[in-house]
């Protein structure tokens, strides 16, 4: 008998020959014949249309409990010539933001390739939205990013933290009355190795000033909302912008103030046009997480995660 169990299962599931069709990307006239010809061929109707909706009759349940184990069977088939084809493979695809991929993995993965040279590492930027979906899809082994994403098939692990701090151009007479809490550039990449660390500055004293803030979707631009909340006001947002470091620049451009990496500094040239500060509210604070699929991980995925997990930033 011709297989028609795609046709028959997307019936079952969708309660709904038009929903099927739809599902299935065919026409309604064409589905309706096509599961009248498997009924034929099996002597049995497999649907009950008098119900509302849809119905299987007992060949139909029959039918479909073993259409279930044919699908589960095929499944099982795909997933295991994936394995052994995923034993020699020689690629890993890893998706993360922009300062990620430019700045931090490149650097942190020379060791691990020239453990594994037989091994491409493909870096793929993007929002946290759009890298989900490729993970889920497969086009993606990795995902490092600070959102953790809320889905079942999917596995996060911590694997760094970092600092969100207030970036602020060193013109701002605002700078003049918060002497005690600012760093210039040079004190803030050293505050870590001395004693010269200066108290968190009162996010308050900013309420007047036009901020710069990444836009709805990526987890900073909320972060933001919440720590300006916290310090008592709504910031005025003279622009929104896809890339932390394109706001960066535009603070060495006098052009606002705005929250970033903390690591920024350390991948840029040093400047006199900044200033920064460090932020009290536990906000300011956040995990860096590395996602993946759950199922059948490769030895080479595994390599990776091992890898990572012994590198944290």
């Amino acid at each position: 008998m011709t297989s028609y169990k795609e046709y028959i299962h997307a019936v079952y599931q969708e309660k709904s020959f038009s929903k099927a069709a739809k599902k299935l990307y065919v026409s309604q006239p064409w589905l309706s014949a096509t599961i009248k010809k498997a009924e034929q061929e099996l002597g049995l109707p497999l649907f009950d249309r008098s119900t509302n909706p849809i119905s299987l009759t007992e060949a139909g349940r029959y039918y479909i409990e073993k259409a279930e184990q044919i699908i589960a069977i095929e499944e099982e088939i795909k997933e295991y010539f994936k394995r052994m084809r995923d034993v020699n493979r020689t690629e890993l695809h890893i998706g993360s933001s922009m300062f990620f991929c430019t700045y931090v993995l490149p650097a942190l993965l020379e060791n691990f390739r020239l453990q594994h040279p037989q091994v491409t590492l493909t870096f793929t930027e993007g929002g946290n939205k759009t890298l989900l979906d490729k993970l889920l899809d497969r086009s993606l082994d990795f995902l490092l990013e600070a959102e953790h994403p809320v889905n079942n098939q999917v596995h996060s692990i911590p694997w760094a933290s970092e600092e969100i701090v207030l970036a602020v151009p060193a013109e701002k007479p605002v700078n003049k009355r918060l002497d005690q809490y600012c760093y210039s550039f040079e004190e803030f990449l050293e505050r870590v190795h001395t004693d010269n660390r200066r108290p968190p500055v009162p996010l308050e004293a900013f309420a007047e000033e036009s901020f710069l803030l990444l836009k709805e979707g990526n987890d900073i631009h909320q972060r933001s909302l919440h720590l300006c909340k916290n310090a008592g006001f709504t910031p005025h947002v003279s622009l929104y912008l896809t890339q932390m470091m394109t706001a960066y620049y535009l603070v060495l451009e006098g052009q606002g103030i705005t929250f970033l990496r903390s690591t920024i500094p350390e991948h840029v040239t040093p400047t006199n046009q900044v200033v920064f500060y460090q932020l009290g509210d536990p906000l300011a604070v956040r995990s860096i997480y590395l996602s993946y699929t759950q199922q059948n991980t490769s030895p080479v995925q595994q390599h990776l995660i091992d890898f990572m997990k012994n590198n944290i930033v």
